[in-house]
């Protein structure tokens, strides 16, 4: 069997988002609150600021972040989910503020972006490198002014969402060195230029901000970022089917799903190998830490042995604290991991054949072990905000 040709497609857009948060100096509870909810047909991400700190703050800005989410969530229209929550809203009539401010990003399936501001300081949007001006509609609703504009986002589009502690970020400190919505918005740009993450912007503005507060922050401070991108999309074989005519099947299957594919175990890899025809070139530079080697192939991004790597994997990505860290390591499960991690969307096709040669008295099947680790893969994923399938053959 030949290696089929791939079909150019539109590539799926993903909508990456970043979160970071330091709390008031003092306070053990954050009074801002930030709401993530990813849906097959859309992605919402709210930010709210309660008034104040503490245990009071978070109350509120959790109220306001909640209501927010269940009506989007319902399906209710943007017009009237933010009608609702400002007739809902009471205002300080000491200080003429809000209770609790908010700002909404949401995008539905035809790529379409609303964003709402309601007295958080405003979004900054970045496209091709550069600031793109929000020359938002301004709404009256209850007396008070809503700034909403609606985008057609774009692969490489950033935008980020924060709480005023941002802005004002060293405000009271002689290191405030003049940093204000402008110098956020200018370092925002420059940071989208370079190949970082959502989660690394967040973690850059959280840091600054902290650095200008001396480490003991005025006020919580909370950032959000969405970065929109191509979607990335991998296939994991693990084991070899119980039925062996079904080999080219499972192999056409593989090879006929999108973004990068990966084959764990020596059974399976031959399979693959004798199906396209292709050799397996082992690489002993990559035996490391106990780990077997892996295999090169054509068309194949990644493939391992089976067990012992797939099951140090998995104790990497339940133990691994900070994943830049894989880069070190030059081993087969490190670099399962690292595929695993870099996937928005992943598909595990596990075969349910056994190999008599990891059977003992006292050790459960091998596909039991294989089906426990892949839905334990699958779990922790998920938790990560990304979407799994399991396939059994």
């Amino acid at each position: 069997m030949m290696i089929p040709q791939k079909i150019a497609q539109e590539p799926e857009l993903y909508f990456e988002i970043g979160i970071a948060q330091i709390n008031k100096f003092g306070e053990e509870l954050c009074g801002d609150t930030i709401i993530t909810d990813k849906s097959p047909k859309s992605t919402t991400l709210i930010l709210s600021d309660g008034l104040g700190s503490g245990v009071k703050a978070n109350i509120l800005s959790t109220l306001t972040t909640r209501i927010l989410s269940v009506m989007l969530a319902g399906n209710c229209a943007m017009k009237d989910v933010v009608e609702t929550l400002i007739t809902a809203l009471p205002a300080c009539q000491v200080c003429q503020l809000a209770y609790s401010t908010f700002s909404i990003v949401h995008i539905d399936e035809k790529q379409l972006m609303q964003i709402v501001n309601y007295d958080n300081p405003p979004l900054v949007y970045v496209r091709d490198g550069k600031l793109l001006a929000i020359d938002y509609d301004k709404h009256e609703m209850s007396g008070k002014v809503i700034d909403r504009k609606d985008f057609k986002v774009k692969n490489g589009d950033l935008i980020v969402m924060m709480s005023d502690g941002e802005v004002h970020a060293g405000i009271c400190n002689s290191v405030n060195l003049d940093w204000d919505w402008d110098s956020v918005a200018d370092f925002v740009r420059r940071l989208s230029i370079k190949p970082l993450t959502a989660q690394d912007i967040a973690g850059e503005l959280i840091n600054v901000a902290s650095k200008l507060y001396a480490d003991k922050p005025g006020d919580d401070t909370s950032v959000a970022v969405v970065k929109v991108r191509h979607k990335r999309f991998a296939t994991v074989l693990i084991g070899a089917p119980v039925d062996d005519h079904r080999d080219s099947e499972i192999v056409n299957r593989l090879l006929s799903q999108k973004g990068r594919k990966i084959v764990c175990g020596g059974t399976t890899g031959n399979i693959v190998a004798r199906e396209l025809e292709i050799e397996i070139d082992v690489d002993m530079t990559t035996l490391a830490d106990g780990i077997p080697p892996i295999g090169k192939m054509e068309g194949i991004e990644l493939c391992t042995e089976g067990i012992i790597t797939i099951s140090n994997a998995l104790k990497l990505m339940k133990e691994v604290t900070n994943y830049k860290n894989l880069e070190l390591h030059h081993n087969g499960a490190s670099m399962l991991v690292r595929e695993l991690l870099n996937a928005d969307d992943i598909l595990f096709m596990v075969g349910q054949a056994i190999n008599p040669a990891h059977q003992t008295a006292n050790m459960p099947t091998e596909f039991g072990l294989k089906t426990q680790i892949t839905r334990q893969f699958a779990k922790l994923l998920s938790k990560m905000g990304k979407h799994t399938e399991i396939e059994y053959y």
